[in-house]
Order: C-alpha cells, then sequence, then structure tokens
C-alpha cells in the first residue's frame, strides 16, 4: 500500500488564501490602533499646556522689582526674568499660535488681564485634524 504524504496543491492554496485575510484583517486593526495612538498623543500634549498655560502666573509681572516677561517668540511661549535668557514654557508637542493679553478696567486695587491664546499640536493626526484649541481666561491680582 502507498501512502503519499505532504498536501495537494489545492490544500496549500486555501491555507493562503486564508491566511491573506487574516493578513488584511490584521494590518486593518494595526492601522487603527496607531491612528488612535497619535491622535490621542496630540490631545493630550494640547491638555498638558491647557493646564499650564491657563495657570495665573503666566503673564507679565513685576514680582519684587524684578520683570518676568512673558511673550510668543517662534509659536512658543517663553519667559524671559529681568534681563535673562528665555525659556519656553509649553511642552515640545505644542505650538502657540496666538496669544494676546488684554487689560481690563481695575476693580479698586485689582488689575485684571484676559489671555486669550491658541495652542495646536506638532504631531500629525490622520485624516487632517489639527487639534487646534482656543482658550481664553482671565487672571486678577489680589
Amino acid at each position: 500500500m502507498k501512502h503519499n504524504r505532504g498536501f495537494t496543491m489545492v490544500e496549500l492554496l486555501i491555507v493562503i488564501g486564508i491566511m491573506g485575510i487574516f493578513m488584511v484583517i490584521l494590518s486593518q486593526v494595526f492601522v487603527s490602533i496607531l491612528s488612535m495612538k497619535l491622535r490621542s498623543e496630540a490631545t493630550t500634549a494640547v491638555a498638558q499646556d491647557n493646564v499650564s498655560v491657563s495657570n495665573p502666573s503666566t503673564l507679565i509681572l513685576t514680582i519684587n522689582g524684578v520683570s518676568h516677561t512673558y511673550s510668543l517668540e517662534n509659536n512658543q511661549l517663553s519667559l524671559t526674568v529681568a534681563s535673562g535668557d528665555p525659556q519656553v514654557l509649553n511642552g515640545l508637542n505644542t505650538q502657540i499660535l496666538t496669544l494676546v493679553f488684554t487689560p481690563f478696567p481695575s476693580l479698586g486695587s485689582q488689575q485684571s488681564v484676559q489671555i486669550n491664546l491658541t495652542i495646536r499640536p506638532t504631531i500629525i493626526q490622520p485624516g487632517g485634524a489639527t487639534g487646534e484649541r482656543h482658550l481664553i481666561t482671565t487672571i486678577a491680582t489680589r
């Protein structure tokens, strides 16, 4: 009795076809996971700067006679104390597109300022979404 060992050509083609279908499905899942990861990183980067920029300490101030200048330079929010070197305040993955300080009329001894700014992540998002956020906050001295 003769025993044929091995697979027929039809069996091999069926296995290759099934493996191809699995590869297509898995590649689509991988691409969607990668897309969600990039979108999440961009959103997180903007949210982190949202908290730090909304902090009342981000303004042009004179503290104990020392000038603290907050300004927008090359899409980076920077702080210069007295005449020292500027320090970048926003994260590496974000850019500040606009920054406008608008003084409000004083209320007694309080001085108040409205801060308008637009933050955009530098991480490229799929689908062309910019992830920009426009923030408006008002701060006042005590």
